[in-house]
């Protein structure tokens, strides 16, 4: 995991880096290539590339039709028309990590390698090829066809789709590395989710075991006490009641284990808080410490609330960790407005712990920076995430020595579809 997001984040480095070193100063540069760059950097996925360079090419240089051809994977390459593999895909690796432009009317004269790649690329339909490699790497093919007035292609016009087609891959590796970021964030949060939970898990067997205990005891003494309205009424009222509350813990701990994609609905705020108290009061039991609801009864509010009960749980639990036998840990929610006159929702985790160095309140949530002794250094990262998916902030406050808390705000609209693809 931690490999996976070094290489994605190195990956974003080697693009900055790589746009650096190829951008030149063109004096003369055509409307259309201005506009088709424009265009390309606000694309939002492959299909938005494919549509922005077909049309602004076609127009700008009244080609019949262009085709981008993305280097997969798996060493082949594909656009709409089809799939370019095996041994046809190695020719063009050979010819694009060669770095020159091709023309149809260059096949007459070609011969060993140059000569295997005009076919293919004759086969795909291309008058003119551009050749797109990234750092030495092969990463596609430009395919244009011929011009609606039969005219031929000039050297202008090859310079121009040349920088086109840079453009074309540094859109197209940012995309990628987005991808794999994006990724990297669900697993991150899919494996906190499932430490959590067998955290949780563990805890609750000793929950689970005494409500068990009281439905046995009446199935047992059932059968000799069926006129007893001690054991047909009051005792059975009891094991019903216990089996309700162990269903309801582990319908709890399920929804937590679940990986799903961030949905935000109308949501009970003041249920989702109830629920972690609820689950975590095993927890806070074991370690001899009291956990304490209070303050202000939460509306209704738009989340995601499989992810907020995690980030919650994450923030409580590290609470009650934290705290010494005997302590108390309290959960105090508010109403509030932010400076913007934003309606939001502020729930606080304090506990009566060691605290927080000051130098430490934000190496703490840097993947992997762990305290404990088995800890994984994941679960405040994956909390900051989910409340910044959330539109809001988290932050940690407290005298180092004297307990900490943790203070999550949370706006009750919808957050912003581009705050949370940028958070």
């Amino acid at each position: 995991m931690q490999t996976l997001l070094l290489i994605t984040l190195l990956a974003s480095v080697a693009i900055v880096a790589w746009l650096v070193g190829r951008s030149t100063t063109r004096s003369t540069r055509p409307d259309w290539l201005a506009s088709a760059e424009r265009a390309l950097s606000r694309a939002p996925d492959a299909r938005a590339i494919v549509a922005a360079v077909g049309s602004h090419v076609e127009h700008g240089i009244e080609a019949v039709h262009v085709e981008w051809w993305n280097r997969d994977d798996d060493g082949s390459y594909r656009s709409r028309l089809g799939r370019v593999a095996n041994a046809d895909a190695s020719m063009l690796d050979l010819w694009v990590s060669e770095g020159r432009t091709w023309r149809r009317a260059d096949t007459r004269d070609a011969v060993g390698s140059s000569a295997d790649a005009g076919r293919v690329l004759s086969a795909m339909g291309a008058e003119l090829a551009i050749a797109l490699s990234y750092h030495a790497r092969p990463a596609g093919v430009l395919t244009i066809g011929g011009r609606r007035d039969g005219r031929a292609y000039d050297e202008r016009h090859v310079a121009d789709l040349e920088a086109l087609g840079d453009h074309l891959v540094l859109v197209a590796e940012q995309l990628k590395t987005a991808s794999m970021l994006d990724e990297s964030r669900r697993m991150l949060q899919q494996a906190t989710r499932l430490s959590t939970v067998g955290t949780l898990a563990a805890e609750l067997a000793h929950e689970i075991r005494n409500p068990l205990v009281a439905v046995q005891t009446f199935l047992q003494i059932l059968p000799e006490r069926l006129d007893d309205p001690e054991v047909t009424v009051d005792l059975r009222g009891v094991a019903l009641t216990e089996l309700q509350r162990v269903a309801r813990l582990l319908n709890e701990l399920l929804g937590m284990a679940r990986a799903s994609v961030a949905t935000f609905t109308p949501t009970d705020l003041e249920v989702v808080v109830e629920q972690v108290v609820r689950l975590l009061q095993v927890s806070a039991r074991k370690k001899e410490v009291v956990l304490e609801r209070m303050g202000d009864r939460l509306p209704t509010g738009a989340a995601d609330a499989s992810r907020l009960k995690q980030a919650l749980v994450n923030l409580v639990l590290n609470a009650i960790q934290a705290s010494p036998p005997g302590h108390t840990v309290w959960v105090t929610t508010r109403n509030g407005v932010d400076a913007t006159g934003r309606a939001i929702v502020e729930v606080a985790i304090r506990d009566e712990g060691p605290g927080i160095p000051a130098d430490e309140r934000e190496t703490i949530f840097h993947p992997f920076f762990t305290t404990k002794e088995n800890g994984t250094g994941l679960g405040l990262p994956v909390t900051r995430q989910i409340v910044a998916d959330h539109g809001g902030t988290i932050v940690v406050e407290g005298v180092a020595g004297r307990g900490a808390t943790f203070v999550v705000r949370l706006p009750l609209a919808h957050p912003p579809m581009e705050r949370r693809d940028a958070a």
